[in-house]
């Protein structure tokens, strides 16, 4: 029954929601006409990634929930793949626990939802330390090609994977020392394997720009106690992104009952599942090629923690409400209110089905435009709004300016061009506040052209503007289906 909530949450409203910035221009790679050209546009997406995207497209057509298939194939099979781990390294009830807490997981759910890369990120974390338990419970007796062939198609889904597999290597040297020559054999395949990679897609995804954007989410070094309050905030951030603000610290509490558990058991190793590879991202970020644990979101990057988040947590649970149940039933009881009622289980539904993150509602604004635009119009493209507007705009692509930054100050055109526009048609998505646009539209437009009409949607805005001499009296607000046609046409 958890399963079937899980897989239910996953599939329902695959292609509810317009595709957002990010996954716009994802969007836009997969349906480019050839594999090289769909790698170009690709930038920093993972090829294999991207390649699958391409080719479920080319067979399903460009619809938003086609595009999304292959995350949602990738997020259900990583939670089918978490329930075996963990049946393996739980007892029935702390694995049930862990399976409820990934079947339910805002992040889990909305990221196996969205034209993006993490849930495969998911998947292969799931997937190495699945592998991982299963050679140790052989004892090493075979599975090592299967391993290794399945790590080389992970290595091309997902980046993070490259701090996962050195942590699968140790304990599998440890735990086997009988076998370390078919794990020096794995490893410098694999090692082989990403250097392909590299050459050939990696080392040209490297994007200056997003290294500029992640700068505050490097490590601090100008002294220990900057660096400590840096990750402290880091760890904050990862926990309320997780947990949310409020719950957040009951997490903590259930963090360490669960590391203090493992610490106990036969499996000690399931912490060096989870915060082996948190060290290797930190030491990504400390050489400034990968942001750890970063602000505005920035936090997804650490998707591939999530699975052995949950599974400490999840045992720090079973852990907890044991503890209170030997003790005193009643307490036991409480301590499970507790959990349900920190789950939230009302807000989770509500999300699951309704993810709110990132909605922004910008096609049948493009859709509008695209209609009704003049030829002496000038429709304007707000920066963040660029890469969902290609996707959806099919109109003649002439008279359009896009957006350079969202700090832009004045129209790019000079007064002779300006003097023949009709009309001005700004078009936003994916800004932080509705303050922000009105502020963003005046300093743009200045006091020369006086706004026709507005319509804005969730996370999306479209404003008409004509010359100020020309506007007799200004309307705002009115409905999107009956928009005063008199003035439009």
């Amino acid at each position: 029954m958890i399963l079937g909530i899980g897989v239910f949450f996953r599939l329902y409203g695959l292609g509810d929601r317009d595709l957002w910035t990010d996954e716009a221009w994802v969007a836009l790679a997969a349906t480019q006409p050839t594999a090289p050209e769909v790698l170009v546009a690709g930038k920093s997406t993972p090829p294999l990634y991207l390649l699958t995207v391409w080719e479920v497209g080319r067979l399903l057509g460009r619809s938003e929930a086609a595009l999304r298939l292959t995350s949602c194939l990738l997020g259900i099979g990583a939670l089918l793949l978490f329930w075996r781990l963990a049946g393996r390294v739980l007892p029935p009830g702390g694995a049930l626990i862990a399976l409820g807490l990934a079947a339910v997981s805002r992040r889990w759910v909305y990221f196996s939802k969205e034209l993006k890369q993490y849930s495969a990120d998911l998947f292969f974390a799931v997937l190495v330390f699945y592998l991982v338990e299963r050679q140790l419970r052989r004892q090493g007796r075979g599975g090592w090609l299967l391993l290794t062939v399945l790590m080389a198609l992970g290595l091309g889904f997902s980046h993070p994977l490259i701090f996962l597999l050195p942590v699968a290597a140790v304990v599998l040297w440890w735990e086997l020392p009988d076998s370390r020559r078919e794990i020096y054999r794995a490893c410098g395949g694999l090692a082989l394997i990403f250097a392909g990679y590299y050459w050939f897609f990696f080392r040209g995804q490297v994007d200056p720009e997003l290294l500029i954007y992640w700068q505050a989410d490097f490590p601090v070094l100008t002294s220990i106690g900057d660096f400590l309050w840096w990750l402290g905030g880091a760890w904050s951030r990862y926990g309320r992104y997780f947990f949310g603000t409020w719950g957040a610290p009951i997490a903590l509490v259930f963090l360490l009952a669960g590391l203090i558990y493992w610490l106990k058991s036969s499996r000690p190793r399931i912490i060096w599942y989870f915060f082996g590879p948190l060290l290797f991202a930190l030491a990504a970020a400390w050489a400034q090629r990968y942001p750890f644990m970063g602000g505005a979101g920035g936090v997804r990057l650490m998707m591939f923690s999530a699975p052995m988040l949950y599974l400490v947590v999840a045992a720090g649970i079973m852990a907890v409400v044991a503890w209170g149940w030997r003790r005193w039933k009643i307490a036991g009881l409480i301590l499970a209110a507790v959990v349900l009622i920190w789950v939230q289980p009302v807000m989770l539904w509500r999300e699951n089905l309704h993810p709110r993150a990132n909605r922004e509602e910008i096609e049948p604004l493009v859709r509008y435009v695209q209609t009704h635009r003049r030829p002496a119009d000038l429709i304007y493209v707000y920066y963040f709004a660029i890469h969902p507007f290609k996707f959806y705009y099919q109109g003649p692509q002439e008279q359009i300016v896009w957006g350079a930054s969202c700090h832009e100050r004045c129209l790019p055109l000079p007064p002779s061009q300006l003097r023949q526009i009709e009309r001005v048609w700004l078009i936003f998505s994916h800004f932080e506040t509705e303050e922000d646009i009105e502020r963003f539209s005046r300093n743009l437009l200045g006091e020369d052209w006086s706004r026709q009409f507005e319509q804005r949607l969730p996370g999306a805005a479209l404003f008409c503007y004509v010359p100020a001499q020309a506007m007799p009296r200004p309307v705002f607000n009115p409905s999107f289906s009956q928009y005063p046609e008199d003035l439009l046409l």
